[in-house]
């Protein structure tokens, strides 16, 4: 059986399969027995998934991920590297208007972190997005 440690620096286990379901929360009852009876009945449900897992070795309608190309990811990593050096050049070698821009940059996003600004979209509104994403 893995350990933690075993999975953090990589050792175990070599596949991993998971099953992951959306529960729309107009599902869940609210009451408190209809809730209790509901989560039986989910659990019921996950062991019999567990079960025919290990029998078939495979959850029903099992899908995988594609592979990622390794020439996208190298690409990636070289456009992060360049403009990465561009910026820290810039910030150090450059005039002050670049200094003080990316100084009022940082202010602005340590802002946003701390007192959990989150500014209206420009063009649409929020309920848009996110009819848009559940489509």
């Amino acid at each position: 059986m893995p350990s933690f440690l075993d999975n953090v620096f990589g050792v175990d286990p070599s596949e991993v399969h998971m099953h992951v379901r959306r529960i729309p929360l107009e599902e869940i009852p609210l009451s408190k027995d209809d809730a209790a009876a509901w989560l039986m009945n989910a659990f019921l449900l996950k062991d019999q998934l567990l079960t025919d897992f290990i029998v078939n070795g495979h959850f029903p309608q099992e899908s995988t991920e594609n592979q990622l190309s390794t020439v996208k990811c190298v690409a990636n990593c070289i456009i992060v590297i360049v403009f990465t050096g561009i910026f820290t050049y810039l910030t150090f070698f450059s005039s002050l208007w670049f200094k003080v821009y990316v100084g009022l940059s940082l202010a602005y996003l340590v802002y946003a972190t701390c007192f959990n600004f989150r500014p209206k979209p420009v063009t649409d509104s929020e309920e848009t997005i996110y009819q848009r994403k559940t489509m």
